[in-house]
């Protein structure tokens, strides 16, 4: 059995790689897949690499528990080196790669992802994982497990104790009651509607009378972001990509104000991933936005749509709209 590794590039240029695996018999033959899950049978490792490996979205498949593994292997390099970035990696996964495994109702799963699927595009009777639409079922069963105990996590994810106090690693709408590393009680309350609105609202509800930190992670994109502490900005050094630190003694009642504009950005692909090059993926905050053939006009296909370079990009509130979403128009 041969392994053979092969990074393929960032999807962001000069972020995290996306990592396919091959795995092949003595005869250089065998099954491809993301991360190590098999779809389909490959030419022989010779003729990939004459080629060039050339990988499509088609074929880049997702898998919905490579994805889950990236926010938990990411979960526990933030507890060992405390930078924010690995977080980041984690609302990105949990909002996009990992979340599209799960129909809305939560009784659905897809095992593979891929970043594109054309209906009679592919040959689903010669793939044993994949399939066109979610399941309640799939016969390797690892994914939907998976993915609702990471989902569970979620919360036990969003704060962490820190040398002197605690770090808000996610933002969502929550409450918490837990302890500092001397043992000290701290009950906090978070007011939010990220990941569609960029503001923050953390109420200290209970705390003891000594100076402690609260570190605020501000995400590589939230540039421009402001903090403020009972209504008055603070000195603190707000940097994206990073956490802010904020120490002092605090009282039950002070708040943390932190806002995170929004704004609509293109993605490129590294550009020696040659099947995406030309393409770019549609960002705002932490979600990446997707093209779906029911929200297109009668008559037009899925690959005839293209951005305009030069077209501006507006955010609609839909609160009727699959629960209440925010689109790009």
């Amino acid at each position: 059995m041969v392994l053979a590794l092969l990074v393929s590039g960032a999807v962001a240029f000069g972020r995290q790689p996306n990592i396919v695996v091959l795995f092949a018999d003595d005869a250089g033959y065998g099954d491809f897949g993301f991360n190590g899950s098999h779809h389909f049978k490959t030419p022989h490792l010779d003729e990939l690499a004459a080629s060039g490996v050339w990988m499509t979205s088609f074929y880049v498949t997702g898998a919905t528990c490579a994805n889950l593994c990236n926010s938990m292997f990411s979960m526990r390099m933030l507890g060992i080196k405390g930078e924010s970035k690995y977080a980041d990696i984690i609302e990105l996964v949990m909002f996009n790669s990992g979340l599209s495994g799960i129909s809305l109702d939560g009784k659905h799963y897809y095992y593979a992802n891929p970043l594109s699927k054309i209906e009679g595009a592919r040959d689903y009777s010669q793939m044993n994982t994949e399939s066109p639409d979610r399941l309640p079922y799939l016969e390797c069963f690892c994914c939907p497990p998976n993915l609702v105990r990471n989902l569970a996590q979620l919360s036990v994810w969003a704060y962490g104790p820190s040398n002197r106090g605690i770090s808000l690693n996610l933002y969502g709408g929550s409450e918490v009651t837990t302890h500092l590393i001397d043992g000290s009680e701290i009950r906090l309350r978070q007011e939010t509607d990220y990941p569609w609105d960029g503001a923050v609202k953390l109420t200290i509800e209970a705390c003891k009378t000594e100076s402690f930190e609260i570190r605020m992670r501000i995400p590589e994109w939230a540039t421009g972001s402001s903090l403020r502490v009972n209504g008055d900005l603070t000195d603190a050094d707000v940097r994206p990509g990073a956490f802010t630190c904020i120490e002092r003694q605090w009282v039950a009642g002070d708040v943390i104000a932190l806002d995170m504009p929004m704004e609509i950005t293109l993605v490129e692909g590294h550009p020696r991933i040659e099947e995406v090059r030309n393409q770019v993926a549609i960002k705002r905050g932490p979600v990446v936005y997707c093209v779906e053939t029911p929200d297109l006009p009668d008559g037009v296909q899925i690959t005839d749509v293209y951005p305009q370079g030069d077209a501006p990009l507006s955010v609609e509130q839909r609160p009727a709209f699959l629960g209440g979403d925010s689109v790009i128009t």
